[in-house]
């Protein structure tokens, strides 16, 4: 179209160039002014109409040539000059040519663009669930630390496969003392793929982890994938392999390979060198995560470590017995690690020997019960207990003794933890786990266990010097009267005195009305106070040579040498006016509080023992009767 438009303008021009001067040279033949004045009318017309139209066509190309000779000829230099027409021009108006120095330049057309109609496929919208995980923030919030690990990891395993475009892609974690691959997660296409741990040999696995180097293949000989890739039970067909050490630093330890990334394709060469710079970027995301699970694991177990011992201080505060430090040491075993059978072994004094106190077992199936006696020469608890040392069985199936005794009734075999339960002093018992899983003890957990146990050891060893200070001690430090254990050899002791000198004796037993609401009341300190208190009236209204001491429990016993049952009821009776009106202080705080009372006298015939049943029957009777009452044998 340019070049037709050019030849047009060039044929017009030549015609009004060519008649303008046929038009001088005829009026110069001409003899006559007439012709000479219409024959330069003519030239003047056609060199003016030439004039305008170089004019014009000079302003609408800016910068363009300035002749027509140098506007439709090559340039000097041989390049072709460029002019755009648009087709899509409106037909109202001028066409506009235009010069383009720029082969790169892109004049847009002038006409307007139509919009494209839409199909009836439109394209889905994308919504948050393309981008973010809705249960992702609930499930890791909930879950402990190694769970969450476990779902981190599946999820970058799977982001992997899809970047690589792979067949499988797994992590291994690896166990270098059991020289032992366990598979931790994987995203796979396949099967046939085996979930199992595998022993370290000569596969790709094992050769990365032994040697800390990534390995790439690029074409596997698939005569050698089963023995390469020992993940599948049967051939895929994978081509390429590639396999990268994840290493990892613990405190003040050296770096160690701690796992295996491994990746597979069914197409030859699908891997190279970008790949494994690739997977340096992902190995570092999987060690800063192990990193994350440690450290809030280890945080978690002290958490629960910490809380653990102080439930079990508190419940020794309001009951310390060896049942309730035993009873403390199941249930918070059972919150600090993963177990399906329980046992706890103390020394019998009636049995002379080791016996199962405690047992339990979660799965119901056949196993030691309580009363079980252990074998002290060839077993594991044993063992535990004569050396004072832990005893960790990975596997039960190689242990080469039984747990507790020859016979034992035990199906299954797996792990067992078994933890001596000591002091500086002695050994107590100990304390023995057992899951169905091999392997299922880390050493974190041990060590969690082993400082729960240390501390059942140090509370047993108070508990039992408490016992033997209440032994031979003979005044009670809580109400200043004498101890059960030697106000009930004084009673044996007056006893015998009467009954040889043929004396009376009466024996009083105080017990304190409503004690249990008092200590809900103020507090759990009150009842060693209210007994301290009454301890006091009485010791001001005995002689000295009386006794006054622990009965039993909250119980006090006052002993009346050489006074009949008749005189004990009368000083009982003035005793129960004297504590009724005395007025108690505690925490800033004031009340008063009753008593009931039994006594009884010596018979003839009567025994120590008797007579301590005598007070305590008729004491219950007060107690029935409502309280605030005095009642004799």
């Amino acid at each position: 179209m340019v070049t037709k438009l050019r030849t047009r303008l060039v044929g017009l021009d030549g015609a009004i160039a060519a008649g303008g001067i046929l038009a001088l040279l005829f009026g110069i033949f001409v003899n006559s002014v007439a012709g000479w004045v219409v024959c330069g009318v003519a030239f003047i017309s056609s060199a003016g109409y030439l004039a305008i139209v170089w004019r014009h066509q000079g302003e609408r190309t800016p910068g363009g040539p300035q002749n027509k000779e140098e506007a439709y000829s090559q340039s000097p230099e041989g390049t072709m000059k460029k002019l755009l027409f648009d087709d899509f021009q409106l037909s109202e108006g001028e066409y506009v040519v235009k010069l383009v120095e720029d082969a790169k330049l892109v004049i847009p057309s002038t006409k307007q663009a139509q919009p494209v109609p839409l199909s009836s496929e439109t394209v889905r919208e994308l919504e948050i669930v393309d981008f973010f995980d809705l249960d992702t923030e609930s499930s890791i919030a909930e879950a402990e630390p190694r769970a969450e690990f476990h779902s981190l990891m599946n999820k970058v395993l799977i982001v992997l496969k899809d970047v690589l475009f792979a067949h499988t892609v797994a992590f291994y974690w690896i166990n270098h003392e059991k020289k032992q691959a366990v598979p931790e997660g994987w995203a796979t296409d396949s099967e046939a793929f085996a979930k199992e741990r595998f022993g370290l040999e000569q596969d790709a696995v094992s050769v990365v982890a032994t040697s800390q180097k990534p390995k790439l293949v690029g074409r596997l000989d698939p005569a050698a994938e089963m023995e390469s890739l020992r993940y599948y039970s049967e051939p895929n067909r994978v081509q390429s392999v590639v396999a990268v050490p994840v290493f990892f630093k613990s405190g003040g330890a050296d770096i160690q390979t701690v796992g295996v990334l491994i990746a597979d394709s069914l197409a030859e060469d699908a891997f190279g060198q970008e790949t494994l710079v690739m997977l340096g970027q992902f190995t570092k995301l999987v060690s800063s995560l192990i990193k994350s699970y440690t450290d809030k694991y280890d945080l978690l177990l002290e958490a629960e470590l910490v809380a653990s011992l102080r439930r079990m201080q508190d419940r020794l505060k309001s009951d310390a017995r060896e049942e309730t430090v035993l009873t403390s040491l199941m249930e918070e075993a059972n919150r600090l690690a993963r177990w399906d059978y329980l046992t706890i072994t103390m020394y019998s004094e009636e049995e002379h020997g080791w016996v199962i106190q405690k047992a339990v077992n979660k799965p119901g199936s056949p196993y030691p019960a309580p009363g079980m006696a252990v074998d002290p020469r060839s077993s594991i608890v044993a063992t535990a207990i004569r050396t004072n040392e832990v005893q960790h069985v990975q596997d039960l199936t190689v242990a080469g003794m039984p747990r507790f005794a020859e016979g034992e009734q035990i199906d299954t075999n797996g792990s067992f933890l078994c933890f001596p339960i000591s002091s500086f002093n002695r050994c107590y018992g100990a304390l023995a786990l057992e899951s169905k899983d091999v392997d299922a003890y880390a050493g974190r957990e041990e060590g969690t266990l082993y400082r729960l146990v240390e501390s059942v050891g140090a509370a047993l060893e108070v508990l039992y010097m408490n016992d033997l200070v209440r032994e031979y001690v003979v005044v009670d430090h809580h109400t200043g009267s004498m101890t059960r254990r030697h106000f009930l050899k004084r009673i044996d002791d007056e006893v015998l005195r009467a009954e040889d000198f043929n004396t009376e004796l009466a024996l009083v037993t105080v017990a304190v009305d409503g004690l249990t609401d008092h200590v809900q009341r103020y507090g759990k300190d009150t009842a060693d106070a209210i007994l301290n208190e009454i301890t006091k009236v009485i010791r001001g209204n005995i002689r000295s040579y009386d006794a006054v001491g622990r009965h039993d429990g909250d119980r006090l016993g006052v002993l009346l040498v050489n006074m009949p049952a008749s005189d004990g009821y009368l000083w009982a009776e003035k005793l129960r006016k004297l504590v009724a009106s005395h007025v108690m202080l505690l925490g800033g705080k004031s009340f008063s509080v009753t008593i009931s009372v039994g006594v009884c006298g010596l018979s003839e015939g009567m025994r120590s023992d008797d007579l301590l049943i005598g007070t305590i029957r008729v004491l219950e009777k007060a107690v029935e009767g409502g309280g605030n009452l005095v009642r004799v044998y």
